[in-house]
């Protein structure tokens, strides 16, 4: 699902990825630039910029690797050469492309940060910042000083995967969601003319002159960075490089303190100033914020409330106008630099649990490869790597024109195994009024998350939302997902598209039994909503508001989608609705549940809905 920045934002992105690679350009300590949820099709075009940058005015492209899932140490720090000699194919081992051998910096490429194979990660984290690397390796011997820079790509929700050491190696990140790019040779933009004389002294083997901070340059970079105690000395050096390097393209004498301002707005460094004084909170209060500890509600026997009889009813309000146009209000990003720190409910208590794999069949060779080792059996064979292995020993081997492939070379695939188990999340954002849900919704998170179960979350009558009539949905591969925490937090709107938001479940499931490659052997379907969807289904697929009454329409579409969803598996599907408990039409949570064959949960403790019945 597109996640709508605004307009602002979105002009201003271009700019502000072109100054950071211009910034890891000038400043050779800040070799890693990482860019959270970029777009697949732009990392050609941004990794084509910062190739140009490097490269100077000649314009020959620098040395370029891309590290993947199927990285290994060969190919970081060896590089076989195969040549024809006079008795045959000859093979021998040269530096490898980590090892720079050329003189000027090279550029590394790493696709997807978090399926990076442990030898990209542990190259990673030796040579990003290191004044000098070594390496000794199948008689290669070789010490350098690490100059490439490297340009690595992470989504939000795959934060949780990465570790926070190697996290840290990046000092210069951006979240640059729905890139725009233009056509031509600036596709970021153009170069500032007055970025040129620092670009050139940069790229000559001249030493530079030095720059010395101002007297309130240190204490300002530690201030803005004051609320992130405990994450160590990286960000705040990563910040003070930034704006050195910054002020290296102003052509200052000295780096200052509003260098370092613009080095925090540069990578959107929000939040940092503590509040200086924050109400402290009442004894026995509970601190229900992500990371404190939560009250989970008792379980209540029989929590399938019958309605009340002669429930009162509401005199309509006056009519407003509802539909696709501006935004409400500000729509939930996690444009941070530092998405690790806000990563999704915690873990708490729960333990990891290693999902349910299929063994035997075809099956068991399905999922994305994470690398590649020594293969046990014939099925799944990695052939360019076994290619690569026997290659490595044909100076050794029998000297003939064919390629010797002994069985020891073989190599296969090491294959991540896909979940069997998944959640689907529906949020109904009007019905939670003063209600925190945090706690009704935590023991499903927690299901999904020592399982292992990717969530698929739809989203209902959020403010913001491109259109009010329709709901929308996302799938997070972990509840760590920062997507998931904002989404949780995201106030409500105006109109409830409930039948939609059901509709996109139905779909959303029925694709999951179908077509799930592991074979799913668990749903769990939460719907939390009070029930009152006031946006008739055809009215969402228009995508404008029709001219009559609504009326009930709104809420039998809701219900008859919700009687398609319980016409699917039944072994395999549970489906629960979580009662806000509102009033009036306290009922219509339990009708729903019941076309939903599942069972009703209640969102609040007895006594607080009894008092809002009263």
């Amino acid at each position: 699902m597109p996640r709508p920045v605004p307009a602002a934002d979105a002009d201003e992105l271009p700019r502000r990825l072109l100054t950071a690679l211009v910034c890891a350009a000038v400043e050779p300590k800040l070799s890693g630039v990482l860019l959270f949820d970029l777009p697949d099709a732009h990392l050609a075009t941004v990794a084509g910029v910062f190739d140009r940058l490097l490269a100077g005015p000649t314009g020959t492209p620098v040395p370029r690797t891309t590290l993947t899932a199927a990285t290994t140490d060969e190919d970081l720090w060896l590089r076989p050469r195969v040549s024809r000699g006079p008795n045959g194919i000859d093979f021998a081992l040269d530096p490898g492309p980590l090892t720079e051998p050329v003189p000027g910096p090279s550029l590394v490429v790493v696709p997807d940060l978090a399926r990076l194979s442990l030898p990209g990660k542990r190259a990673a984290v030796q040579l990003l910042g290191a004044d000098a690397a070594t390496v000794e390796h199948a008689g290669l011997r070789r010490r350098w000083r690490p100059g490439a820079r490297w340009l690595a790509v992470c989504r939000t929700e795959d934060v949780e995967r990465v570790s926070p050491h190697l996290l840290d190696r990046f000092p210069l990140r951006l979240t640059v969601p729905e890139l725009c790019v233009r056509q031509g040779d600036a596709p970021l933009g153009p170069l500032p003319a007055a970025w040129a004389p620092a670009l050139d002294r940069a790229r000559s083997t001249a030493p530079r002159p030095p720059l010395h901070p101002a007297a309130d340059f240190a204490s300002r970079v530690l201030e803005l960075l004051d609320d992130q105690d405990g994450t160590g000395q990286r960000r705040p050096l990563a910040l003070a490089r930034t704006a050195r390097a910054l002020a290296r393209l102003d052509g200052a004498e000295r780096i200052t303190a509003d260098h370092a301002e613009a080095a925090a707005r540069l990578i959107r460094l929000r939040g940092a100033r503590r509040p200086s004084a924050e109400p402290p909170p009442e004894p026995g209060a509970v601190d229900t914020a992500r990371g404190a500890p939560r009250v989970l509600p008792e379980p209540r026997p029989g929590t399938d409330r019958p309605p009340s009889p002669g429930t009162p009813v509401l005199e309509p309000g006056p009519a407003e106008h509802i539909g696709s146009g501006p935004a409400a209000g500000p729509w939930p990003t996690t444009d941070t630099p530092y998405p690790e720190d806000t990563a999704g409910p915690p873990p708490e208590d729960a333990a990891l649990r290693t999902p349910a794999r299929r063994t035997t069949g075809p099956r068991a060779a399905r999922g994305p490869v994470v690398g590649v080792r020594a293969a046990r059996d014939l099925w799944d064979l990695a052939p360019v790597r076994t290619a690569m292995e026997a290659a490595k020993y044909r100076a050794v081997r029998d000297r003939r024109d064919r390629l010797v492939i002994l069985p020891r070379d073989l190599r296969g695939y090491v294959r991540a195994p896909e979940p069997v188990r998944m959640l689907t999340l529906v949020l109904d954002h009007t019905c939670r009024e003063d209600w925190d849900w945090h706690a009704a919704l935590d023991p499903f998170l927690q299901w999904a998350y020592v399982t292992r179960a990717p969530v698929h979350v739809v989203e209902v009558g959020g403010r913001g939302a491109p259109n009010e009539l329709r709901a929308e949905f996302f799938t997070a591969l972990s509840t760590r997902s920062p997507r998931i925490t904002a989404a949780l937090d995201r106030p409500p709107g105006r109109a409830t598209p409930l039948a939609h938001g059901l509709n996109l479940a139905e779909q959303t499931l029925r694709r999951a039994f179908q077509h799930h490659r592991a074979g799913l052997v668990e749903a769990l379907l939460v719907v939390v909503t009070d029930g009152r969807g006031n946006v008739p289904l055809a009215a969402s697929h228009r995508g404008r508001a029709g001219r009559g009454a609504v009326g009930r329409t709104g809420i039998d579409d809701a219900l008859a989608a919700a009687g398609r969803i319980s016409g699917m598996d039944r072994t395999r599907l549970h489906s629960v609705v979580v009662d806000p408990g509102r009033q009036p039409y306290p009922e219509l949570p339990h009708l729903l549940a019941e076309a939903l064959d599942g069972s009703v949960v209640a969102g609040r403790p007895e006594h607080e809905a009894a008092d809002r019945g009263r």
